[in-house]
């Protein structure tokens, strides 16, 4: 049995832990909420941008633009949007798995990863994926770096470097545990798919005309949905960490009651032992 000194000190060493994990939490806590703000506005300004591009597709007369071109798919690049650290549960793993499942998925197929975040940046480094862009910090999440993200993998594609580029990152769900979720990202033939779906066509007035505002709202589209998934991602990831920082707490306050137990139970035949002696000892004087 561990004497009373070494329980103390584990009962120490856990209270330390709990306090740290109590401390991610609230920091996880106001992050998430922050988040989750930027999340919500952006989705909103995406959504009706995308139902102005369905409307402008809709109304076009046989206008093309490369971002458009549907190619024989040879070659394949999968942005993977994981954490820049650890301690949030199965979050990161994850999506290292769906990225291992997708590329199965593609036998026959060169393939490029680009990850976003420095846990999958060093993850999918070590395990020889090909890697033609890395971005190791996903925190900043502003619009600075989606802009970035957008021009590179712009140039990918109208380069002939990659076919298609596909969006992998975790989907926000409130109340609930975030899914795995692909999403394609270039070709935007998906846009032409979606103007067949019932939308009756808009007369809009165009200045200065209309292949200019066009290509300017395709811009800011790609732009935004880079930015939307940047941030459905982080929210993601910070309620991810929450929860487990969360979960982490409760299990070391269980931690600290099995120990207080035990502390007691070991004192109780401490004092019992020295009773026992006592009263041993009384016997043989008499």
């Amino acid at each position: 049995m561990a004497s009373l000194r070494q329980i103390r000190r584990r009962m120490k060493s856990v209270e330390n832990i709990n306090e740290i994990t109590k401390a991610m939490q609230m920091i996880s806590t106001f992050r998430f909420k922050r988040a989750e703000s930027r999340f919500s506005r952006i989705r909103s300004y995406l959504m009706e941008m995308e139902g102005i591009l369905a409307n402008l597709l809709a109304s076009a007369n046989d206008f093309s633009h490369p971002l458009f071109e549907q190619r024989k798919q040879k070659k394949k690049a999968l942005i993977v949007m994981t954490g820049d650290k650890g301690l949030c549960g199965s979050y990161n793993a994850n999506l290292l798995k769906e990225t291992k499942y997708w590329a199965a998925r593609n036998t026959g197929v060169d393939l490029f990863v680009i990850p976003v975040g420095k846990v999958g940046a060093e993850t999918l480094k070590k395990r020889r994926y090909k890697l033609s862009l890395v971005y190791p910090e996903k925190a900043i999440a502003d619009s600075g770096l989606s802009k970035k993200i957008t021009e590179e993998l712009k140039e990918l594609f109208l380069k002939g470097i990659v076919d298609s580029v596909e969006l992998l990152y975790t989907s926000f769900k409130v109340g609930a545990a975030g899914q795995n979720k692909i999403q394609p990202f270039l070709p935007l033939n998906h846009l032409v798919q979606n103007k067949k779906d019932g939308r009756s066509a808009i007369e809009y007035i165009y200045e200065p005309n209309f292949q200019e505002v066009f290509i300017s709202l395709i811009q800011k589209f790609l732009e935004g949905k880079i930015y939307l998934s940047l941030l459905e991602s982080l929210t993601s990831e910070h309620s991810a960490r929450r929860m487990a920082m969360k979960q982490a707490s409760e299990n070391g306050e269980e931690v600290l009651d099995s120990l207080k137990l035990l502390k007691n139970k070991t004192r109780q035949a401490m004092i019992t032992r020295e009773l026992s002696e006592i009263v041993g000892g009384a016997s043989v004087l008499v």
